[in-house]
Parts: C-alpha cells; structure tokens; sequence
C-alpha cells in the first residue's frame, strides 16, 4: 500500500478546498438573492455585484472554517485502513487531483489580479468548468 506519511492532514486539505468553493459559490448566489429580495425599489448594479462579492468571500471564509470541522467528524468514525483507502483514491483520481488544482490557481489567479472579485469568480467558476467537464466523459 501506498506510505502517506500525513493522511489527516491531506484528507483534511482536500475537504478544505471542496468546502471553501462550495461555500463561496453557495454565498455567491445567496449574496444577490438577498439583496435583490430587500432591496426591490431601489436595487442598483453595483448593490448587486457588492452583494455577489461579499457573498461569496463570507461564503468561502465559512467554507475554510466548517473544513477543518467537516474533516474532524469524518475522520473520527474512520479506522485507519479507510482513511489510507480514502487518501489512496483521492492521490490518484484524476477528476479529485484536477478539481483541487483548478481551485487552488483560480483562487490563486483571481485574488491576485482582481482581489476578493478575482478570488470568488475564479472559485465559482472552476467549480462549475471542472463538474461540466466531468459530465462530458
């Protein structure tokens, strides 16, 4: 079997990154729903592109909280076998391998060109590309 000298922590990393672009496009959405149901008289664009931003950046720091905390109630009913099986299969799946990654640089990418903008667009969309490409196989 495969040595992985930290399997909580790489399982833990990945339950990070899952959560953190599914809290940033969850909010991301939210974020203008709500603004646009408080604001029906005097809903502008630029409210609304604020409200997507602020969304999606508090979604995503909720995200990176409930990761570490998701990663803890997972790992406690695990015996170790399964969690070197979990880490196992997550090193060499291609779609998990290529669904980090694309998080990470878009993240990455976004944030240092555009700030929190950047950051949380670049989330949602590698999230949406990497599951459209998912279906295409």
């Amino acid at each position: 079997m495969l040595q992985v000298p930290n399997p909580k922590l790489e399982f833990g990393i990945h339950v990070t990154i899952r959560s953190v672009q599914t809290g940033a496009l969850i909010g991301s959405l939210l974020g203008p729903s709500l603004y646009l149901l408080n604001n029906q008289a005097n809903s502008n664009r630029q409210g609304c592109i604020n409200s997507f931003v602020s969304g999606g950046s508090n979604g995503a720091a909720l995200g990176a909280i409930m990761g570490p905390i998701l990663t803890y109630i997972s790992v406690r009913d695990m015996n170790t076998i399964s969690l070197y099986d979990k880490c196992y299969r997550l090193r060499f799946n291609e779609d998990y391998l290529r669904q980090d990654r694309a998080a990470v640089l878009s993240a990455a990418v976004g944030l240092l060109s555009s700030g929190s903008t950047g950051l949380v667009v670049g989330l949602d969309l590698s999230l949406l590309f990497v599951k459209l490409m998912s279906l295409g196989r």
